[in-house]
């Protein structure tokens, strides 16, 4: 018997169908269970349970009781889910606990997945919880897992893999991708210093030429014998090998230019140190061969296969960051913030970026941004070799200042099958808008150089600057979205405001993204997404969307970084969902929207009304974020916004 057709019922039937073609609603197939829940009556009496959904995944039954209403989730007292009439008939999560409670304990089945879904097609919230029956024991226990966006953990070739990672708590399988190459750039970081004594930038240029000579020349391992001499040193075969993978036809554009010369020169010229850096080619006796040969095992083994899968996940960027985070006179002091892989890829959501789309990141650093833009772009064509090709040569450019990053970003390009040649060296303000708008560009993706303008002198490379004239780059209607620190959003000094009033009367700005304030680990940034339309002046009564959107499902474990907690999808989806207009019920701590005026701070927390009466604990929670914002801008050039002679 099939549900009532609420729009709740038909988006849940759909998902379902997409994961079993063997399910029922207000029933069971499985005669078992059907036994189980013949004394499950949600009515509080003795009669039959009737679940709205019910599948097998594997081994396991799954239950799904849905209700149209978010706030019909679940009721709980005392932070445990209340399992008697009325409610679990009331709320979905209740109730689906509720059936799943009788199968464990009244079945042959030990273990079943309960599924509370509230909402609709527009936005659906599905909550998980793993009820199991220990041995020896006569009651269920009841485990809350991550919220998920769909039921692709439930597939039959899914469910394994699902209930490791949720139910044992282990590792995904792409977390444990990342921990490994991210093991493997330390570990290089300490060899690249012990074995050859480089420092910073050298380090990732070394990384940079062994993974463009491996690609370029696939048995390089074999030739490179560890001899010494002049004419035969591995630096040398190196070098030749990355000459053959640059001059290949699968690098190479279909119409070579002046520029393509100009910028294989530079590569060269970065690249050439290798051939007679003494270290590098001499065979260490620890080693038992050249450090060079040494190195090129290394990623042929361990990192060079990576790029052979479509992944946004910037491995070079990575290696970057480990080699320059220590160092006193690279990366941070230079403004260099590298942004994390869930960031580039939620950016180009938020601007939905498409295959059609023109991309540009004017500040691209490694090419992070361009590396998710490419991935989400390709995904969308599927196996369309002429549209990916089309992508990779004519839709994606970038623009670096820096000739250490630019080689960086250009051989990260080069690995992933193209789209290298669109890369400029330059500052981005040597470029006129008209320069790109001439190139199609419609959608922005950057992370600016942070802590440039320190005083009035250098107040033009303020981040408000960079935004200004990004936009400049795109044609009218196109989509940007910048991360910058609070700070920027803030401007208060005559300068910033003036930038702020003349980027509203070019440009509307849509959205204003709070980040979670570990985003940069390490770094001390505490920072925000700003989303703008390009070339459409703002209406002064536009609601503008502000957000907190530091729980973002991440968080900061010892010695490792920021990792996902499990919730980081769900959460991501409701944002995407806000921004899409699809989630009309939300509470004004997570988002509000209202009008703008150039001298508002550009903050969720400038708009937001608290009128819960403060207790102790958050007058100081308060004195602390405070204290630590202030901390946070004065460390980056910012402490004059707490001067109020300064501010006038």
């Amino acid at each position: 018997m099939a549900n009532e057709a609420t729009a709740t019922d038909q988006t849940v039937r759909k998902l379902v169908e997409a994961v079993s073609t063997n399910y029922s609603e207000q029933q069971s197939f499985n005669s078992d269970i059907s036994l189980a829940l013949s004394h499950a009556s949600k009515q509080g009496g003795r009669g039959v349970g009737k679940p709205d959904f019910f599948f097998m995944s594997g081994n396991y039954p799954v239950i799904i009781e849905d209700k149209p209403a978010y706030d019909h989730a679940v009721y709980k007292e005392n932070d445990e889910v209340v399992l008697k009439f009325p409610y679990i008939k009331t709320y979905a999560e209740n109730g689906a606990i509720w059936y799943a409670k009788h199968i464990v304990e009244k079945s042959i089945y030990r273990e079943c997945f309960a599924i509370g879904a509230t909402g609709d097609a527009q936005y659906l919230q599905l909550q998980p919880y793993y009820v199991h029956l220990e041995k020896g024991n006569k009651i269920a226990s009841v485990k809350k897992l991550s919220p998920i966006v769909d039921l692709s953990g439930f597939t039959t070739e899914g469910i394994n893999e699902y209930y490791r990672v949720e139910v044992r708590g282990e590792k995904t399988l792409e977390q444990q991708h990342i921990d490994d190459l991210q093991s493997v750039a330390a570990q290089l970081h300490e060899d690249l210093r012990n074995y050859a004594s480089l420092e910073g930038e050298n380090k990732a240029t070394v990384i940079s030429a062994l993974l463009l000579a491996l690609s370029g020349v696939p048995n390089l391992l074999t030739n490179l014998s560890g001899a010494t001499g002049e004419d035969n040193r591995d630096g040398d075969k190196v070098f030749a090998a990355i000459k053959v993978e640059l001059k290949s036809d699968h690098v190479r554009p279909k119409s070579p230019s002046t520029d393509w010369t100009s910028k294989i020169q530079i590569l060269l010229n970065k690249f050439s140190f290798i051939k007679t850096n003494v270290m590098l080619n001499r065979v260490n006796q620890t080693l038992g061969m050249t450090p060079l040969k040494y190195f090129a095992t290394a990623l042929e083994q361990k990192v060079l296969l990576h790029f052979k899968r479509n992944t946004d996940y910037d491995v070079l960027g990575s290696f970057y960051g480990e080699f320059v985070k220590y160092g006193g006179s690279d990366g941070n002091s230079l403004g260099i913030v590298l942004t994390p892989q869930h960031i580039t890829s939620l950016m180009a959501e938020l601007i939905n970026i498409q295959p059609e789309d023109y991309v540009l990141d004017p500040a691209c650093g490694s090419a992070g941004f361009l590396i998710s833009a490419m991935h989400r772009m390709l995904n969308l064509v599927g196996s369309d070799l002429a549209q990916q090709t089309e992508i990779r040569q004519n839709h994606l450019f970038g623009v670096e200042l820096q000739e250490k990053l630019f080689t960086v970003a250009t051989t990260n390009m080069i690995l992933r099958g193209d789209g290298k040649s669109n890369l400029l060296l330059g500052d981005m303000f040597s470029f006129s808008g008209a320069d790109f708008k001439d190139k199609k560009i419609n959608k922005v993706l950057f992370n600016p150089p942070y802590s440039q303008a320190k005083n009035k002198e250098t107040q033009h490379l303020s981040e408000l600057n960079f935004i200004f004239h990004a936009l400049e780059m795109c044609n009218k209607g196109g989509r940007l979205a910048v991360i910058v620190p609070q700070s920027t959003m803030i401007g208060k000094t005559k300068h910033d405001q003036n930038i702020k009033l003349r980027l509203l009367q070019k440009n509307t700005l849509d959205a204003v993204i709070t980040l979670n304030p570990d985003t940069f680990y390490g770094i001390g940034v505490n920072p925000v997404i700003a989303v703008f339309t390009a070339g459409i002046p703002h209406n002064a009564e536009r609601l503008v969307t502000f957000v907190d959107f530091r729980d973002d499902g991440y968080r900061v474990h010892k010695h490792i970084g920021l990792v996902p907690d499990g919730s980081a999808k769900a959460k991501r989806n409701k944002l995407i969902q806000l921004l899409n207009g699809n989630l009309v019920s939300f509470s004004n701590d997570f988002a509000l929207k209202t009008t703008i005026t150039p001298g508002d701070e550009w903050l969720h927390s400038f708009y937001y009304f608290n009128d819960k009466i403060p207790i102790d604990t958050d007058f100081d929670k308060t004195i602390q974020d405070y204290l630590a914002f202030k901390f946070d801008m004065t460390v980056h050039g910012k402490g004059y916004l707490f001067d109020d002679n300064e501010t006038e």
